[in-house]
Formats: C-alpha cells, structure tokens, sequence
C-alpha cells in the first residue's frame, strides 16, 4: 500500500482538480504507449488514453490498492485497447480496391459477404510473417510504423510483406469467387 497514492485517491474522490491533474499527469506517458503498442495508430491512442481516465474516475471509488495506481490503470486501457480491437475485427477494414483490379477510390457497393468469408479464411490460411503483417495492419489496424517497431524490421520491409501477402489473397479470394461476381458488385 503506497500511502501517497491513497491520499491522492482520497482527494480525487472528493472533488479535487489538482489531484486529479496530478494522476493524469504522473500516468499518461505510460498510458499512451501501452495503448500505442496495442494500436498503433496516434488517434485511437489519444482517445483511449482519455476513455481510460474517463474510466478510471468513474470506477475509482472502487480501487482496493491491491496494485499501484499505476498497474491498475494500464489494465484499463489494455481492456479498452482490446475491445477496440475486437470491435474492428467484426467489420472487415478492406476497402474495395483492394480488390478491384485496377485501384479506385470509389466504392458503389459493398463486398459480398461470400469475398469476406473468404478473406477471412484465406487470412487464417496464410503463413508466418505474412500472417503476422496482414493480421497487424488489416486487423488491427496498426500503422506501418507502428508494425515495423513491433517486429522489429524496417518499414521497407513491412510495406513490401504487406503488398505481397495482399497480393497472395487477392489472388486466393478471386480464384474462389464465382464468375461475374465483379460485375454484380457495381
């Protein structure tokens, strides 16, 4: 038990600013780079950090100082990470020129349910570091940066993994849609 945290929880629960100025300050360095390692990408990471705080308040009164503030915070944000994270795997983040077979910024309609079971089959099928590149920025939706200091590999060869895993289920998926299916898509 920190005799400092809990004086500082004490004052937070009774209305004090600085207090909690003074929480938010000592954590969010700490904050935002665990919500970084987890998302990678700088927005997400602010608001998580501010839903973490915003958590954080609402549940204080019910820290038991079983661990530092500290632990007790970076907790809430990785479940918050995590939740982010499963959310966005339920909507497949491709967008339809990946699929096209010239690149457009246009979609006029959505994929076929059918091209997304199989893109996410083919993503299960697919192998070691390109697995790992499409799960990172496809489904998790890290930025390219935030991928090559994860594997610890330079952002070179994270884009061209990525290009040539995208290109290997391009490939895959077109191969087991039906004929024409590009035409009912417009």
């Amino acid at each position: 038990m920190n005799p400092i945290e809990r004086d500082l929880v004490k004052r937070i629960l009774k209305g004090d600013s600085k207090a909690f100025r003074e929480l938010y300050d000592d954590h969010k360095k700490a904050l935002i780079r665990a919500c970084w390692y987890f998302l990678g990408n700088d927005s997400e990471v602010e608001d998580m950090v501010q839903e973490t705080f915003i958590k954080a308040l609402k549940n204080l009164h019910k820290f038991r100082f079983e661990s530092s503030l500290g632990t007790w915070l970076n907790h809430i944000a990785v479940n918050l990470c995590r939740d982010l994270l499963e959310k966005k795997k339920k909507t497949m983040p491709f967008s339809l020129d990946f699929f096209g077979s010239r690149p457009s910024i246009e979609q006029k309609a959505p994929y076929p349910e059918e091209a997304l079971k199989l893109i996410r089959e083919e993503i299960q099928n697919l192998e070691g570091r390109e697995k790992e590149l499409i799960t990172l920025r496809e489904l998790k939706g890290f930025s390219y940066e935030a991928i090559a200091n994860k594997l610890k590999i330079p952002v070179g060869s994270v884009t061209s993994g990525i290009f040539r895993a995208r290109q290997k289920l391009i490939e895959r998926v077109r191969g087991k849609l039906p004929k024409g299916w590009e035409e009912m898509r417009s």
